[in-house]
């Protein structure tokens, strides 16, 4: 009985795992879900001819479990995985200078905004950019093109086509030299290599930077 009723407290008090929905002591993510998750601690960096991509996690298991609840519903795990990427970002010795850097979001389409009732990487960019006081905008670049989602293709040229001219640059008075563009995960690379071309197209000497919660190895 009263392993019942404290069970009830703490649903009660919102104490339970934005992950595995069980009872939990910590906030948001409980400690067997987080001693789950797997670090890219040697392998965190990603090279394409558009952009340099910087992963704080390995996309499987549990974190892959985490991010997908991040995009379908549980937006309180943006400010949980907003906070481990600003770790992460501390630890890279590769950094640019803060004073150049704007920080974006990977933007959503319209619709699928309206869907989720919000993007996920524009959580994450806005809490990353505010407890690091970098400047942030939305503004830089939209999403016009209401593309199929990633995970249903698996071919890597289905893939490239589907998010081909899906991006849109603003009229935005860019002054900073240095991009940090920031998304949940990385996998074939197409999403922020694609958005990475159309503000080349815009602004050639601009140098770009991605940043996401994690990154997988199939591509």
């Amino acid at each position: 009985m009263v392993g019942f009723l404290s069970k009830c407290f703490s649903l009660f008090y919102h104490t339970v795992c934005q992950i595995c929905n069980e009872v939990s002591e910590a906030d948001l993510v409980c400690k067997i879900c987080e001693n789950s998750f797997i670090e890219r601690k040697h392998s965190y960096i990603k090279r394409f001819s558009e952009l340099t991509v910087y992963s704080w996690g390995l996309y499987n298991g549990t974190l892959r479990q985490g991010i997908l609840n991040l995009k379908t519903g549980k937006k309180e795990l943006a400010q949980y995985f907003g906070k481990r990427i600003i770790t992460f970002w501390d630890s890279i010795p590769e950094k640019v200078n803060a004073d150049s850097l704007l920080i974006i979001p990977v933007p959503s389409h319209y619709k699928r905004i309206w869907e989720r009732g919000y993007c996920q990487s524009v959580l994450l960019a806005k809490h990353f950019s505010k407890e690091l006081k970098f400047e942030y905008t939305d503004r830089l670049i939209t999403r016009t093109k209401l593309t199929k989602k990633m995970n249903s293709l698996e071919c890597l040229e289905e893939r490239i086509i589907n998010i081909k001219d899906a991006f849109k640059v603003k009229n935005y008075n860019l002054c900073k030299k240095n991009i940090l563009i920031i998304d949940d995960i990385l996998t074939s690379g197409s999403t922020l290599c694609e958005l990475a071309r159309t503000i080349k197209n815009r602004y050639e000497g601009v140098n770009l930077i991605g940043l996401t919660i994690a990154s997988g190895d199939i591509y």
